[in-house]
């Protein structure tokens, strides 16, 4: 069965891009309860008096895939140059 992200429900996984130090430790995404997926950094930290607490953020809207670049491609806006008129034609 494969995994389905339900509303209120995410996953994140260990950030192997970080770079910087500012940069989350583990990213992922989040659906929220409208059905938008959402990007999400969760960073460890500890209190001073030492307990574990997670910083969490919720970033933009992702955007959603395309399966195949051929989807990707719109149709024309503009009109055709050619237009047929039955009035044009000789029969």
């Amino acid at each position: 069965m494969a995994y389905e992200v339900r509303a209120g429900q995410g996953s994140a996984f260990v950030n192997r891009n970080k770079t910087e130090d500012w940069h989350a430790p583990y990213q992922g995404e989040v659906m929220l309860p409208d059905g938008s997926i959402h990007y999400l950094d969760i960073k460890p930290a500890i209190t001073k008096a030492g307990d574990p607490w997670f910083a969490i953020k919720i970033g933009k809207q992702k955007q959603p895939k395309q399966d195949s670049p051929y989807e990707q491609v719109k149709p024309p806006t503009t009109s055709p140059s050619f237009v047929s008129n039955d009035e044009d034609l000789p029969f």
